[in-house]
């Protein structure tokens, strides 16, 4: 296992959940992207429309949260498994996130994400 890429997952997950945005997109790479898996839906073309884009969801979203349920690591790419509360709208969602390193940044991260209502059981997501 590649230690250094999930220490380095660790610290932006941390930094997502202070609501850090210039801590956070300091461990974006310049030329960030991310996207849904499914239908490759850009979500941020770059490290600019990022920091607009969690700007706002930081702002709006004062009980943002995630929990990494697991994390798996090869080589550069990281794979989580995440719950999200007070995501968008006060939502909480169950989400796969794929981060890509290169040069110790997050390239690309893309994910899946689906939203667990109120009468799921957390417990089955473990």
């Amino acid at each position: 296992m590649n230690m250094k890429a999930w220490k380095i997952i660790h610290r932006f997950m941390a930094a997502y959940n202070e609501r850090d945005l210039e801590k956070f997109i300091g461990f974006m790479h310049p030329e960030f992207t991310s996207y849904l898996f499914e239908s490759q839906h850009c979500l941020c073309s770059d490290i600019e429309d990022a920091r607009k884009i969690y700007r706002k969801r930081f702002k709006e979203n004062k009980k943002l949260f995630v929990t990494t349920l697991n994390r798996m690591v090869n080589d550069n790419v990281v794979v989580e498994s995440q719950v999200i509360e007070g995501f968008d709208k006060g939502k909480t969602i169950h989400a796969i996130a794929i981060f890509e390193l290169q040069n110790d940044k997050v390239k690309r991260a893309s994910f899946v994400r689906r939203e667990i209502h109120t009468t799921e059981s957390l417990s089955v997501l473990m």
